[in-house]
């Protein structure tokens, strides 16, 4: 264990360069891939993955009591705003677009090794370390930082798509699903003290909750196995998706999240959580038809119309929507 007295206004110019520099590193390296989409595109889901991943594994730390941050400027729930959004930055698209075939794991290992060594017993009054606090930092890198960095190869090359669409479905629900109700009673007043709420209100909502995530989990298995791409237009579907849950609305996503924010701000007594539900449809008002014209229109020219003629955007038929109904032939002659 390496002991370094660094001076106090040293350690904050640290809490800023750890902002600066990233956001330097990659504003530079992306202009060096300007002309590579899918290395582009990989670098922001890896961002968008580790801000959520950074943020839930940090609150798991800080309320373990393996560490915390000192200070109270920039602060969400504990944690320094620069430092997890250059921390999304540095351990995503800045290592992805550095070291491009270097295993991830050898990245971070030295990294790891140098935290274990130095930076913990020396960043004290920014950062206090508690007990067990190198078993937090392994959890971080093992659940937040290599995965981001993995998901951006995968998106830059093409490869292990069902991979690449469980990473995203999984920052996409702590993003959705956490972080954003935590900023957003963070501004607005409120917490996740759920043991206050009655015992039947969580044992109700939980099971309820749960088949709102399904729906949403169904829409991106959909897309994965019938599609061959990902939720996300900017790494989209090789075909129109029309069968599954598809077939019985157009935005099944959209709705999944839609009322997963209205049972967790029910659950939790927060209104304002709940309200977030309008996001969902203010986004499929503007972005998401957008998109079904500029893109699913253009590149499904005969199938899109018909499907979206058929299909509801928000309030599911009774039914599946069939274009062709099977017919089913038995010919004993050929058992």
């Amino acid at each position: 264990m390496i002991d370094i007295d660094l001076p106090h206004e040293w350690l904050w110019a640290l809490r800023w360069a750890l902002f600066l520099g990233p956001l330097a590193a990659v504003l530079v390296l992306g202009a060096r891939h300007r002309h590579e989409p899918r290395v582009i595109v990989g670098g922001l889901f890896a961002f968008l993955y580790g801000f959520a991943m950074i943020f839930a594994t940090h609150q798991l730390a800080i309320a373990a009591g393996w560490w915390r941050y000192g200070g109270d400027v920039l602060m969400v729930m504990g944690l320094p705003a620069d430092i997890w959004i250059g921390g999304a930055i540095l351990f995503g698209p800045v290592l992805a677009f550095l070291f491009p075939t270097i295993r991830p794991l050898y990245l971070v290992l030295p990294i790891i090794l140098g935290l274990h060594g130095m930076v913990f017993s020396s960043l004290d009054p920014l950062v206090m370390a508690g007990p067990f606090w190198f078993a937090g930092v392994v959890l971080v890198f093992l659940v937040a930082h290599l995965p981001a960095i993995h998901l951006a190869r995968w998106t830059a090359r093409g490869e292990h798509l069902a991979w690449r669409a469980a990473l995203l479905a999984l920052g996409y629900g702590f993003l959705a699903f956490y972080v954003l109700p935590s900023v957003i009673m963070l501004a607005m007043g409120g917490s996740w003290n759920i043991g206050a709420q009655p015992a039947w209100l969580i044992l109700t909502g939980l099971p309820v909750l749960g088949t709102c995530f399904v729906i949403g989990l169904s829409a991106v298995q959909m897309f994965v196995v019938h599609g061959e791409g990902t939720p996300i237009p900017l790494d989209p579907t090789k075909r129109l998706v029309r069968s599954g849950v598809f077939a019985y609305l157009v935005n099944p996503m959209q709705l999944s999240s839609a009322l997963s924010w209205i049972v967790i701000g029910v659950m939790i007594g927060n209104i304002w959580v709940a309200s977030a539900a309008v996001m969902a449809w203010v986004f499929v008002a503007g972005m998401v038809r957008w998109h079904h014209r500029h893109d699913l229109l253009q590149r499904f020219p005969e199938g899109w119309p018909t499907y979206r003629a058929n299909v509801p955007e928000w309030f599911p038929r009774w039914k599946p929507w069939v274009p062709q109904a099977a017919r089913l032939v038995f010919d004993p002659e050929h058992t």
